[in-house]
Formats: structure tokens, sequence, C-alpha cells
């Protein structure tokens, strides 16, 4: 009997042993059908929410709970008691004229306005700390995220946009298209998103994997089944470069437009997106600084520290988010620039504190991150450090209102002292000075001043910042058909960085400059997109890059920028009907917007149907009244429909915002001499000429006006202008050879 129960014993062990083996060997093939998953506990808001991410963590249960506790694993959520019964206990917040009143009943969190008398129920929950904002269900599908947040710490609503006034209507209200989760926020802040947008049903039929940023987001790519040999769910054989990595951290810490949603880990950011530059004003500032909420990438592309390799995870832990060493006594800092330790290949400078600053240590002022990395409030209560690692430069502050890290700190003191303060400590000539004349121009392009094309173009020879030489020659772009530009960007086709060579298309393709079709094969979708773009009116609609072009536009068809991008598309095709119903999803999608308005009235006046292309242009410029281009468009128009008292007055307008309006003032001269005011025409031509001492059309024009009203010793001197400005001038000459003959 004993024997029986050894057997069976002996047996029963065996075929114990049999399973784990065929388990063990399951795994290693794919092909067990229940994989392991994480089984303790976390900090995550509800781990059975990610069964990919748990996965995962069955083996790699440190990384899974540093991921849990982060913002990347809270960036998006469902609601539960223990953090939104606060919040929504009969709360409210006066906002864009209307009182929000946040509630709970047994149907869940409710938010009424008071001024649409119209209540949401809130479904989801964005971020944690400092602020959490709520998506509530839209009509279209989607979801629109609430402007109104919660402040975690003062336990209160607020707005992000602060004082800032937004109607319903608006593009920009948590209502409108400008506040639609599903194109401005998801792809951020779920992993593996599609947007999946209908344009003919204006409909979303959004996908994610997961919620929040997890594994899958920053490992890949996922796995249809197990891996065989490790049975990971993400393949282990792509081993990513820094770059790669960096890429794909840049896809949503950066400020930039998308092409489509097929990025993966591995892919190149510039195939995918089109990073924002700092080449108009009121995004940045004109030192690359960020201004407006513009997160890190584009910082650190300009910085001298994105040159040299650094990125994010040389600072960054990948799983927890966090730093990986403190910055208080820099010792994150120092680890490289106190020993000259190599990233990415690269020597870091090595820099004696206790010199580096006149700050005393251990004050505020003697950290890093406080001089080159300073805070500002985005978001009305979410402090963000500035990425692009600039050296305060008070002088810059002085004498271009950029805001700089001494007085940020030293609150009470002015521009002017912190100026004198750092030419005292660190001489005349210190090593910010080097980029003065970069940011000057950058400004002074702002400013469309028409003398600062000779500086853009001597900052652009000199940089070594690809980003920077990107956003030098796209702000030549107002003056791409002088000859110069136009040899400056031809020779930046071949540029290493890619924002430089599709600045290069831009500028070539206003000037339409065959060279810029050498673009169209280049390896990076942002490069191809900026010369299809610019070569569009010559592209067949079936070639590939107008596929490409047209496929990008449609990604951004659900908003007002889209909707425009393909009106101009079908005016390239000759579709005039497509481009009429394109501009007028626009309008309706951004009514309040003067582009959409201005660019619907140069299409109808291309039709010609120049009544209805003024009164947009009226209403351009009802909406914004202080843009001098707007008025003078708005002239043109007037003159094609004979209205030339108003043509005059909205001349008039425009050179009373700018003075300088070299094309205003042109265009007054001839409808002054048309007119009957000659001498009005006379003075407004010879501004223009004093303004722009190297365009020989000016004083040519002068001279015609002058010749053909008996004027002809003025005329011969006009006319001599012009040949010294162009010495082949053969009308110029004419002029000058008969005038001479009449005024004997």
């Amino acid at each position: 009997m004993k024997k029986w129960v050894v057997l069976i014993v002996v047996l029963g062990a065996l075929v114990g042993l049999g399973t784990m083996m065929k388990a063990w060997m399951e795994r290693r093939a794919g092909t067990g059908v229940q994989p392991a998953v994480f089984t303790g506990g976390s900090e995550h808001w509800d781990q059975n929410e990610v069964p990919v991410s748990m996965q995962c963590g069955a083996c790699h249960e440190k990384e899974f709970r540093q991921w849990a506790g982060s913002d990347h694993a809270w960036a998006f959520r469902k609601l539960g008691d223990q953090w939104e019964s606060e919040a929504f206990h009969n709360m409210k917040l006066s906002a864009h004229g209307s009182v929000l009143q946040f509630s709970t009943d047994g149907q869940g969190r409710t938010v009424h306005d008071g001024q649409a008398n119209t209540s949401w129920r809130a479904e989801w929950a964005t971020g944690r700390i400092p602020l959490v904002q709520y998506l509530v269900p839209a009509k279209d599908g989607g979801y629109h995220t609430l402007s109104a947040a919660w402040d975690v710490n003062r336990k209160e609503w607020f707005d992000i946009f602060g004082k800032e006034v937004r109607q319903p209507g608006d593009w920009g209200h948590w209502t409108g298209r400008g506040m639609n989760w599903n194109t401005q926020c998801a792809w951020c802040h779920m992993s593996l998103f599609h947007k999946n947008y209908d344009p003919v049903k204006d409909r979303y039929a959004s996908t994610w994997k997961e919620p929040g940023v997890t594994c899958i987001q920053c490992h890949g790519p996922l796995l249809d089944k197990p891996e065989a040999g490790t049975g990971c769910m993400i393949s282990t054989k792509n081993k990513l470069t820094p770059q790669q990595i960096h890429d794909n951290c840049a896809s949503c810490h950066a400020r930039r437009d998308e092409f489509d949603h097929d990025f993966a880990v591995g892919d190149r950011f510039d195939d995918h997106f089109q990073l924002v530059l700092p080449v108009q004003p009121g995004v940045f500032w004109p030192n690359g600084m960020q201004r407006d909420e513009d997160y890190c990438e584009t910082g650190l592309r300009l910085s001298r520290m994105g040159k040299a390799g650094v990125t994010c995870l040389d600072c960054h832990d990948p799983h927890t988010g966090t730093l990986k060493l403190p910055q208080e006594d820099n010792t994150l800092c120092m680890r490289c620039h106190g020993t000259g330790e190599a990233v990415n290949g690269v020597k870091a400078p090595v820099i004696d504190i206790s010199k580096h600053t006149p700050c005393p240590q251990p004050t505020m002022g003697a950290r890093c991150v406080e001089c080159h990395m300073p805070e500002s409030l985005y978001m009305a209560r979410d402090p963000r450090r500035d990425h692009s690692f600039n050296s305060p430069d008070p002088l810059l502050s002085v004498e271009l209102g950029i805001p700089n890290a001494c007085t940020m700190c030293h609150r009470d003191k002015s521009n002017e002292w912190a100026a004198e303060a750092v030419k005292k400590y660190y001489g005349p000539d210190p090593k910010m000075a080097k980029y003065r004349d970069r940011t000057r121009a950058v400004q002074h392009a702002y400013e469309g001043k028409e003398d600062v094309l000779p500086l853009l173009m001597e900052c652009f020879r000199k940089e070594e910042v690809g980003a920077w030489r990107a956003t030098l020659l796209d702000l030549m772009d107002s003056w791409a058909h002088e000859p110069a530009v136009q040899e400056l960007a031809a020779g930046a086709v071949n540029d290493p960085d890619a924002l430089t060579r599709a600045a290069a298309a831009k500028v070539m393709g206003r000037a339409n400059n065959p060279s810029a079709g050498k673009l169209l094969n280049d390896p990076l979708k942002v490069v191809r997109l900026q010369a299809e773009w610019a070569l569009r009116d010559s592209l067949p609609p079936d070639s590939p890059g107008m596929k490409e072009l047209t496929a990008a536009a449609l990604h951004q068809a659900d908003q007002p920028s889209g909707a425009m991008k393909l009106a101009q598309i079908a005016i390239s095709r000759k579709d005039a009907r497509a481009a009429e119903q394109w501009f007028a999803k626009a309008l309706k999608w951004d009514a309040t917007s003067s582009v959409v308005h201005r660019d619907y009235a140069v299409f109808l006046a291309s039709q010609g149907r120049s009544g209805e292309a003024v009164e947009q242009m009226r209403e351009a410029v009802r909406l914004a009244p202080r843009d001098a281009n707007l008025w003078y468009l708005l002239g043109l128009g007037q003159i094609e429909n004979n209205d030339e008292p108003g043509a005059l007055q909205s001349f008039d307008e425009a050179l009373k915002i700018e003075p300088a309006f070299i094309r205003a003032l042109f265009n007054r001269a001839l409808l002054n001499e048309k007119v009957g005011r000659l001498e009005q025409a006379i003075q407004d031509l010879e501004n223009c000429s004093s303004l722009d001492k190297e365009n020989p059309d000016i004083p040519f024009t002068l001279a015609v006006m002058l010749y053909r009203n008996g004027r002809y010793r003025d005329a011969a001197a006009a006319a001599a202008e012009t040949l010294r400005r162009e010495p082949r001038h053969a009308q110029a000459r004419q002029i000058l050879e008969s005038a001479s003959r009449h005024g004997k």
C-alpha cells in the first residue's frame, strides 16, 4: 500500500513539474493564455485601468511603482470621491461673464453654466498637482476641457485664463474648438491615442489603449502577443538612442502642430510634428525664452545645451519624472559643469560657482536654475521653468522689454540697476553680449522694421544653432523677393538642421523659386510639407506630394487652421466650391478671428466678388482695429469697388498705426494723384523713398508722376536717383533724357 502511495505522490509531482515546465515553455514561446501581472499595491489612481502596464509591472516592479506615482500616470483618470468630493460640493466660480456651479448628485459630478443655463456631467480628470482640470462630453462625440480648474493647494476653483474674457462662440472659449480635448490635449494625456475625426460628419470616434502616459507610450512598439523568450508585450530587441528617447519626450513636451497620429517610439519628431519657433511676437521672447505656454522642446533646441546633445534623461528620471539630483544646491548642474563630464560626447564647460555669480552663497540667486531656468506661471497657477538656458541680460530688458532673472528675483529693483550690476561684475563685454545682435534682429523683425534685413542675414551666416538658423531665415520671409535672401535660402537646402531646410522651402516658395522642389524628397516630413505647401499650385492632384500635403491638412480638419489649409489646397486645385465650403467651416468655428475673415476676403476678391470681399475685410478690421495691414488690404478692396474716399481713409488709418508702412504710403500716393491731390502724392512717394533707400521702383514711380504732371526738373532728379540705385534702368534713363530736354 505504501508503495502505491509513494508512486502516486511521485507521479503527482511529475505532473506538477510538467505543468510548470509547460507554462514556462509557453511563456518563453509567447503562447501563454494568462500573462503574469503586477499584484501589489501602488500610488496609481486605479492600476486595473492599465492592464498592459500591469503586465510590465510583473517583471519590472520597481519601475512600475515609481511610475505609478508620477504625473505621467495621473495625466488622465476617472473621477473618485477621494479627489472630487470637496471640489464638487456646491462650489462656484465667476468667469467669462458667467457663474459656474460645481455640485454632486446621485448621477455624479455636475457643472452648471448660469449664462447658458446648461449643465454638463464631468466624466474625466486631467492632472493632479498643482491643479486639476475636468472634461465634459460634447455633442460631436468628443470632449471639452473646462477652463475652470481646481487648485489642489488652495482648495478653490479658478480660471486658467485669469482675467481674460472669452465669450461663447469664441474659438478659445472652453465650449469652443480651442478647448476641444480630442485635438488639443488627448494625444499627450493618453497612450496610443487616435483622434479618428470624420470631417464629413464633424464627429469624433477617438480611441486609446490606456489612460495616462503609460509604459506603452514610452516603450515600444506594442506587440500583438507576448514576445517569444521574454513574455514581454513590448519588443526588447529595439535599443533606442538618446536622441530617439528624447524625440519621444518631445512629442508631448513641445509646442507643435501635428501632421498625423502615427508617431511611434523610435520615430523622428520632425517626421510627425512642426515645432513652433520664435518667429512671431507674443509666443516667445526674442531671445528664445518662453512667453506663452511653450513647454520645453523649443527652448532646448534653441539652447547651447541642446546643441551639445543634452536630452531630457540627462536630468530627469524616466519613471518618476522628477530630477535625478537636487537642484537646490546645484548638485544636478555641477555633475557636469563641476567636472567637465562629457554628455553625449561633448564636454561641459567647468564653472566655478564662487566666481560665476555675484549673488552670495547659498542664496537663491546662487542657484543655477534661478538665473538660467527662471520660473513663470502658466495656466495662471502652474510654475514652469524655462528650458532655453539663457543667461540673464538686463541690458536687453532696458532696450526691448525682455524679462531677466535678476529683476524677476529682485522685484524692488529696476532693469537699469540690474544692467549696471551686470556690467560692474562681468565687465563691459560679458558672454551674453555675443547673442545681443541676434535678439535685436528678431525683435526688430517682429516690429516690421525695414532696415533689419542686413542684421538678420549677418546673424544667420554666423549662427551655430540649427533652430536659430531656422528662426532667422523664417523671419526673412517678408523680404523673400530679395535676391540675397533667395541666395541664402538656396544655400540652406543642404543644411543639417531639418527646421532650417523647412524655412528655406518656405522662403523660396514665396518667390516661386524652383529650387524649393529639391526638398520635395527630403527624408523628413516637416521639410517635405513646407516644400509641398510652397509648390502646391504646381503639384498634380495625384502626386505623392499633394497627397501627403492633403493628408496632413485633413488630420487638422477639425480646427479652423486645418480648414483654412484645405481651402487653400482647394484653390490650388481650382475647386472654388470646395474652398468656399472649407472657409465657411473656418468662419463658423472661429468667427472672431480677423485672419479667417481676411483670407476669405482675399478668396472672394479672386472670384470677382469684390463687394463681399470688402464686407469680410471690414469685419476683419472691426475685430483687429490695430492691425495696419488689415486697413491696407481694406483700402485695396475699396479701390476695386471704386470707393476712393473710403480707400484713402483706410490707408490713413493704416499709416496712423504704422507710419513707416511703405506699401500703404505708396498706394496712397497713387490714389492721391488720381483724385487730384498731387502735392500729397509727391510727399508720400518722397517719404517712401527716404524709408527705403535701395528700391529703384519708388523714385522711378515718382519720376513718372512728376513727368506726367509737367514737373520736368523734379522728374529728372527722381530719374537720376533711380539710376543711382539701378544703373541699368532703361526707362529711368529715357525719362531723364526727355525731362532734361523739356527742362531746358
